[in-house]
């Protein structure tokens, strides 16, 4: 009786280690799409409203929710209090936060780094090719894991499922 109880708390927790690991790519999605929305907010206010940077920040993170807007917000307060500091400074000290947080891969962080390069250093025209350019990038690397997603969380599933039963099989 002890031993089939143990078998399937272990079954169970297997199976919800791979259930997690599911939903982490799942939220990595979410997070991407919240990305591309920031990107595009921030695009829209450069081209026709022209504000400084510290306010377009601010009615992004408004709209924004979740990690991404958590560290929008984070970026808008830390460009309105150093306004002496570059840009591009802030926006690579603001990444630890949302390396910290958020679950987007290293590959969309590499590409919102360079993203942070781009903003303020050259004139709207430039600023607006580049920002294009690395929101297709993101948009190519969204949609090909949104398409994988639902496939990963049922082989994260399955996988941790099997691998319970494996170990239950192999202590018997």
């Amino acid at each position: 009786m002890v031993k089939a109880i143990g078998g399937c708390l272990i079954v169970y927790a297997s199976f919800m280690v791979g259930h997690a690991i599911g939903q982490l790519h799942g939220c990595m999605v979410k997070e991407m799409e919240e990305m591309l929305l920031f990107i595009q907010l921030f695009k829209g206010q450069i081209m026709y409203a022209g504000s400084e940077l510290p306010e377009i920040l601010a009615d992004s993170a408004k709209r924004l929710k979740g990690n991404v807007g958590k560290w929008v917000n984070g970026l808008a307060e830390m460009s309105e209090k150093n306004r002496d500091r570059p840009f591009a400074e802030l926006w690579t000290d603001s990444l630890a936060m949302l390396r910290r947080d958020s679950a987007l891969s290293l590959e969309v962080l590499a590409d919102v780094d360079r993203l942070g390069k781009i903003m303020g250093d050259m004139d709207v025209e430039a600023q607006l090719s580049r920002i294009n350019l690395v929101e297709d990038i993101i948009t190519d690397r969204y949609q090909r894991e949104r398409a994988r997603s639902s496939g990963i969380k049922r082989l994260a599933n399955s996988l941790g499922l099997l691998g319970g039963v494996f170990i239950v099989i192999l202590l018997m």
